[in-house]
């Protein structure tokens, strides 16, 4: 596989990972794999299942009958679109707990190496190019704490829901926390990424800065 036929962008929740990585994707011509939204799909699958997500043997067999799917950029869980429901806080939450269970970890990472076959992937993620794909052109996405609370409270206000600032900071420190210090695939830049700090930039100069590193 051509290495640079897959490109990876990992960072922290809130940093603009699906932004830049869906219009990267765009104008490249490159398919783009959202595998936070796996995560996600797999959490919502066992919260409708009642399956507990600290539960490793129920979730193994979650993920034994599972079959996730892309139609576009919505996601799929045995033929239902659940796109709209795994962007909750719950999910959120839920997608932490169950990114840490090796089980969940090697079934999703099995499938994102099988999309990541045919090459011409922008893959975004937390471990993207520290586990799933080493060999890839990679990019680690970042922000402060702060700015990334703003970006979310402003996205949620345009939703129609009322946020306060200071609750969805501390809900992001926990999950950067939970996801830099979990035992498996923790998330981390890559010895050999190219880091950017999208704090005081634009979604266009975080792209030209990818552009012009590729």
């Amino acid at each position: 596989m051509d290495h640079l036929n897959i490109i990876t962008i990992d960072g922290p929740a809130g940093a603009g990972k699906s932004t830049v990585s869906k219009e990267l994707a765009k104008r490249l011509g490159y398919t783009y794999l959202d595998t936070g939204a796996m995560y996600r799909a797999v959490a919502w699958a066992a919260r409708h299942k009642g399956v507990d997500v600290r539960d490793q043997k129920s979730l193994s067999e979650l993920c034994n009958d599972l079959k996730l799917g892309f139609n576009g950029d919505r996601i799929l869980v045995n033929g239902q679109d659940v796109s709209s429901f795994i962007r909750t806080p719950e999910m959120d939450g839920l997608s932490s707990a169950v990114s840490r269970v090796a089980v969940v970890r090697e079934y999703l990472t099995g499938m994102q190496r099988e999309l990541g076959r045919g090459g011409q992937l922008v893959a975004e993620g937390r471990d993207m190019g520290t586990v799933v794909f080493p060999q890839a052109v990679k990019f680690f996405l970042t922000a402060s704490a702060g700015e990334r609370a703003k970006r979310r409270k402003m996205q949620m206000e345009n939703q129609g829901e009322e946020v306060e600032y200071e609750e969805i900071l501390a809900q992001i420190e926990a999950r950067d926390l939970a996801d830099s210090t979990r035992s498996i695939a923790p998330l981390q830049a890559a010895p050999d990424c190219i880091v950017i700090d999208s704090s005081d930039l634009t979604v266009e100069d975080v792209l030209e800065k990818i552009v012009t590193e590729m």
